[in-house]
């Protein structure tokens, strides 16, 4: 992955929503060092922060008051602009059917709590490296399709210069 060494982590933020303080605490001790870490205590802040500022990755917990993470994850999945940010659920259900509706939901990945802190940097790892991957194609794809354009508008600057040609001769 040489190629994406130009996007440095600490270029990518990441959204911990939780309810719990002990919950942020740990997160932010464990990614702060590598990444932008920012934090919302409950559903409803979290899609005012996500609004201002979208994150590159959101680490959400289900259970909270008022607005659950499946109906957080449900609103970002419904809308535009926040649709293709990666969520990961970071909760204490653990239940098969709780991971599959995370999944149906639209989250890329679910972590049940208590965590492996190696394993959790690995994961969130993966989706930034994954996010990059993206960008890096987004922006290789806009390049072309501004080459494909120029190339266009020579081949018909070409064509009009040969007809020009034969109408002189």
């Amino acid at each position: 992955m040489s190629d994406l060494s130009q996007f440095e982590f600490t270029q990518f933020s990441i959204l911990v929503i939780d309810d719990t303080e002990a919950n942020i605490d740990v997160l932010v001790g464990l990614l702060g060092e590598q990444y932008d870490i920012s934090v919302a205590l409950d559903g409803q802040s979290a899609l005012a922060d996500i609004e201002e500022t979208p994150p590159d990755l959101i680490l959400l917990d289900i259970m909270m008051p008022e607005m659950d993470g499946y109906e957080v994850c449900q609103k970002l999945k419904n809308k535009e602009s926040t649709k293709d940010i990666p969520i990961i659920f970071l909760t204490a259900k653990g239940e098969i059917d709780d991971i599959i509706k995370g999944f149906q939901y639209g989250a890329v990945d679910y972590i049940t709590k208590p965590f492996n802190p190696p394993e959790l940097q690995a994961r969130v790892k993966a989706h930034l490296d994954l996010q990059a991957s993206k960008r890096k194609i987004e922006q290789q794809s806009n390049e072309l399709i501004l080459t494909n354009q120029s190339l266009k508008t020579t081949q018909g600057q070409l064509v009009e210069s040969e007809k020009m040609a034969a109408l002189g001769q």
